[in-house]
């Protein structure tokens, strides 16, 4: 009996939309963590198993404290982090100062609006 009905049209599995709520995290944490992997989900560049490691955490079928526990979850990761720094590489000096121009105001953005949360991150 895996079919299950509801009167208010649940979506399928993987296509639900949920905050991620992980307990060790502020409330602010976990939202900036359910927009990224929303985006990362919706960003057609985004390697495949990525976006379905994204739909799997905002779906509820798999907790973002066992994502690196699990070996396809783990080489998601590392495989996306690769082609990251592969990217990096290939940037020429001008577009990685405007990455990290854009990196330091969104985190400025970030702490503005975590306020007196108590959430500063060592660097």
């Amino acid at each position: 009996m895996n079919s299950r009905h509801s009167t208010n049209a649940t979506p399928a599995p993987g296509e639900r939309d949920y905050p991620v709520a992980e307990q060790d995290l502020a409330e602010e944490q976990n939202a900036h963590l359910t927009k990224a992997l929303r985006a990362v989900r919706d960003t057609s560049s985004a390697p495949p198993a990525l976006q379905e490691l994204a739909r799997k955490v905002l779906g509820g079928r798999l907790e973002l404290k066992d994502v690196l526990d699990d070996p396809s979850g783990h080489r998601v990761l590392t495989d996306g982090i690769s082609g990251m720094r592969e990217s990096w590489r290939s940037m020429s000096p001008q577009d990685r100062q405007a990455v990290r121009t854009a990196i330091a105001e969104q985190a400025e953005h970030v702490a503005e609006a975590d306020g007196a949360a108590g959430g500063g991150r060592p660097r």
